[in-house]
């Protein structure tokens, strides 16, 4: 019985995951504003659902919480408030196609890439350990814990970089709905 249900939740990882590629591709590749933030939408709530597949409740509601509650609807303000009409703009935003295609088709053969290593090298487990100290400590700890003492003491420099980027996708977001003065 514990096998099957594992074997459940890693189908269910491995459709999430192929949906999260979907709504990442559709938030890449839509020619409407709009579609790309609904594309972001399905990207955000899939990866939700991977990380309450393998465990992850704290990081699966914060997903829900942070991203799809929050940064999607803020995105969706912004793109409502600024006028896409204007031909200069729609030109900025449709020229990213050929470089977000090279992205989709790297970002699936890695995928594919790290399932295939998960099938048929290591196990998904020795892939999602921590190390044996906080791993022992997790014993003691709860998932929200253990959760924080890896991300801030073992995984801090990511952490920080993916600050740095949400911190330019903001930037960004605001240069497009600054109007121009004249």
């Amino acid at each position: 019985m514990e096998q099957l249900l594992i074997k459940i939740g890693q189908n269910l990882f491995l459709v999430f995951g192929l949906m999260a590629l979907g709504g990442a591709a559709t938030m890449v590749l839509a020619k409407n504003a709009v579609h790309s933030v609904i594309g972001f939408l399905f990207a955000m709530l899939s990866m939700a659902g991977c990380y309450l597949t393998i465990g992850a409740e704290f990081m699966g509601v914060a997903q829900l919480l942070v991203y799809a509650g929050g940064i999607v609807v803020l995105f969706l303000f912004v793109v409502m408030l600024v006028e896409l009409s204007k031909s200069r703009e729609k030109g900025l935003f449709q020229r990213q196609t050929p470089f977000a295609l090279v992205l989709v088709v790297a970002g699936a053969v890695a995928f594919v890439g790290v399932f295939w290593r998960t099938i048929f090298g290591s196990s998904a487990a020795e892939a999602l350990t921590l190390s044996p100290n906080l791993m022992a400590q997790g014993e003691k700890l709860g998932n929200a814990q253990m959760l924080s003492r890896g991300l801030f003491a073992e995984y801090l420099l990511p952490f920080e970089i993916l600050s740095v980027i949400l911190l330019v996708a903001l930037v960004g977001a605001v240069v497009l709905a600054k109007t121009e003065r004249v």
